[in-house]
């Protein structure tokens, strides 16, 4: 059971040499259900400390805290025994940055110049064991990559199950719910779910961006290979209706024996 699913809530740190900011972030995910946002950090020789001492669930890392790099924190993090889910806020949302955070573990990557919905969005999906990156971002970190499952970056889509990944490549094929169904038999609502726990896990918002997301990281439509071609019958000629005269010639005999 994810720890958004039950009655504890999620303890939040946030990591911002910025006090205005930082407290900006907490008052934001103090009005969101099912969070506890903790004493947020400003210092970052205070990090290692809090979590240590605090073991929150979840923590917002800025990426440029004065002289320190907020990127070698999160690798330091994640390396702990049961670490938190780690989500990096930067305002250089560049690729390379991209790149390092998911070297470094972060489950999630966020530009400062967005809404704080994504904040929120990538907290949650971090907590859920997903990730959250910007479409258009993930796209250019993924083609960076030959292969889109190899690490440092398999875990984007290393966290799909084998039926994830199928349902994924025939959503990229163009197939809708029922096709799909057909081809897993299971009924539309097993694929649905599917669907839905795959935007979840690759961090996007609808099935358009997961297939958006899988078409930057080199995923390419494979059509279903064609069934056995079956020989059409012949049509039936068309059968009058009961009680209806024939239109063909009576027999010579059989209309010379009416007349007399």
């Amino acid at each position: 059971m994810s720890l958004l699913e039950t009655t504890a809530p999620v303890k939040l740190l946030i990591v911002d040499d910025h006090q205005v900011f930082a407290e900006g972030l907490e008052a934001v995910f103090r009005a969101e259900p099912g969070f506890e946002p903790l004493a947020a950090v400003t210092d970052p020789d205070q990090v290692v400390p809090a979590v240590t001492a605090q073991r929150p669930d979840a923590v917002i890392m800025d990426v440029h805290l004065g002289e320190v790099n907020g990127i070698d924190l999160t690798a330091v993090l994640t390396a702990q025994p049961d670490p938190p889910a780690v989500v990096v806020l930067t305002a250089y949302c560049d690729t390379a940055t991209a790149i390092n955070a998911i070297q470094a573990g972060a489950m999630g990557f966020v530009s400062k110049e967005g809404p704080a919905e994504h904040v929120v969005t990538a907290v949650r999906a971090a907590v859920l064991g997903g990730t959250w990156f910007p479409a258009g971002l993930l796209g250019m970190v993924l083609a960076a990559t030959q292969d889109p499952f190899s690490d440092p970056l398999g875990q984007l889509f290393g966290q799909l199950t084998e039926r994830e990944r199928e349902v994924l490549q025939m959503m990229v094929s163009g197939l809708d719910r029922q096709a799909m169904a057909a081809r897993l038999y299971r009924s539309p609502d097993t694929v649905k779910t599917h669907i839905r726990n795959i935007a979840a896990k690759l961090g996007t918002q609808s099935a358009t961006e997961a297939v958006a997301v899988a078409l930057n990281a080199g995923l390419r439509p494979e059509l279903p290979p064609p069934g056995p071609r079956r020989r059409q019958p012949p049509p039936e000629p068309p059968r009058p209706a009961p009680g209806a005269a024939s239109l063909r010639p009576s027999h010579p005999a059989r209309r010379r024996a009416a007349e007399t």
